[in-house]
């Protein structure tokens, strides 16, 4: 066909996936290459939250500035900075303050809205008439609170998302219990995104949507990015842990590493990596059918296909300090009671995880072409919102590399922004 490119995508979490797989069915001869399987990192552990524009407000804001203080001084918080890892995260947070006054917000929180519209409707695209839609629950996803204080303190999010167009059911009481019946009485109010999706199980979906890929002719090859060779504006090839990989077209979704792919390139793209943790009670069904977000607890518990999955928090520790699962265990404690019948005694196991968000400091992704190169795209840097995105960036890679108008303003997305 015309048109027609050898693309090579770094990186086989569901963001590279979705872009391999978007590639391929426009004709092109694509190849995944990644040190780990399909969905082996945060693609495995995630909250399996589909999100669309009711998400669409960044988190840097004078709230979260004010609260860093008690970030560093308290590890159990949700939100915690190590103190080692501070010098190092020092020019992120500097950016991250200037992303956080009002007016930049907003127009970030534009930016965030028009790539968040359209993301339940990529993963149909993606899916529709294979075993991946299987994986997909089309229930929405309520925001819930324990006290009317927490509700209230969160009116000006929702004045804000009201002034983007967005809309939920604010829900109260019995109104709750009767949306969904597995919540406790302590959730009080709620907000319900009747729109979102989710699944029963991210990694799962990933390799439904790599198998896909494969099916269709795409190629998945286990090897390391050692080196990028490049001049004249262009990438001309990869070393890797298997030898060297020619390039004519390529794709950087490598998620909490995509900025190691980056710095080879010569670029400087200031990423850093939220940690957040998962416990999986296994065996237990808690009969809850939508996902919940507590917002005041700051945590997502969704009841998968293995178990209840408790997932959230933000550690800022870099890519390489140790996990600390006492993070995990403080957020289960936090949330248990949000649940009418979870009984922990009966889980066939109990498992815990942590994994690498890759975030840019004013939570938008780096979307687009890579300064300087006629023959590389960005697609990396979704914050939380990287399951919910993956589709939706996935197709519109696959416009540019097209030469397509992906019929989105990607400037707020621009790689070299910092």
């Amino acid at each position: 066909m015309a048109g027609r490119h050898r693309v090579t995508v770094v990186g086989a979490g569901v963001v590279g996936v979705c872009a391999g797989l978007a590639l391929l069915r426009d004709g092109h001869d694509v190849t995944i290459v990644d040190r780990d399987g399909p969905g082996e990192n945060c693609s495995f552990g995630n909250a399996g939250m589909i999100c669309d524009t009711g998400s669409a407000l960044p988190l840097p804001s004078p709230g979260v500035i004010r609260d860093v203080p008690k970030m560093l001084m308290d590890s159990r918080r949700s939100l915690t900075i190590r103190w080692s890892y501070l010098p190092s995260l020092l020019p992120w947070l500097v950016a991250f303050l200037r992303a956080s006054n009002g007016a930049t917000r907003m127009a970030n929180a534009r930016a965030l809205h028009a790539l968040l519209d359209g993301t339940t409707a990529a993963y149909d695209t993606l899916t529709r008439g294979t075993p991946n839609a299987d994986l997909i629950r089309k229930r929405g996803l309520l925001i819930a609170y324990d006290t009317d204080d927490g509700y209230d303190g969160d009116a000006g999010k929702r004045a804000l998302l009201g002034e983007l167009g967005v809309e939920a059911a604010e829900l109260g009481g019995d109104e709750i219990r009767q949306t969904e019946p597995a919540l406790a009485s302590s959730v009080t109010r709620a907000s319900f995104f009747t729109g979102c999706y989710s699944t029963i199980n991210p990694y799962k979906l990933t390799r439904g949507l790599a198998d896909r890929f494969v099916a269709g002719g795409g190629r998945i090859e286990r090897r390391e990015v050692t080196a990028v060779r490049h001049g004249s504006g262009r990438v001309t090839g990869l070393e890797t842990t298997e030898g060297e990989h020619g390039i004519d077209r390529l794709v950087v979704a490598a998620g909490a590493w995509s900025h190691k792919v980056a710095a080879m390139m010569g670029l400087k793209v200031l990423l850093d990596t939220e940690r957040g943790y998962h416990t999986v009670f296994h065996g237990v069904d808690t009969g809850l059918g939508i996902p919940v977000i507590h917002a005041e607890h700051r945590f997502g518990v969704n009841q998968m296909d293995e178990g209840v999955r408790f997932a959230g928090t933000v550690e800022l520790a870099g890519l390489e300090a140790a996990p600390d699962y006492r993070r995990a265990d403080a957020m289960v404690e936090r949330g248990r009671h949000v649940l009418r019948h979870f009984d922990r005694s009966r889980a066939s196991k109990v498992t815990k995880w942590m994994g690498r968000r890759p975030t840019l400091p004013d939570y938008l992704p780096a979307l687009g072409p890579a300064p300087g190169f006629s023959n590389v795209w960005f697609d990396f840097g979704h914050q939380h919102l990287g399951l919910s995105l993956a589709a939706r960036s996935g197709l519109i890679v696959a416009d540019l590399v097209a030469g397509r108008d992906p019929g989105l303003d990607l400037s707020a997305f621009r790689p070299d922004r910092f």
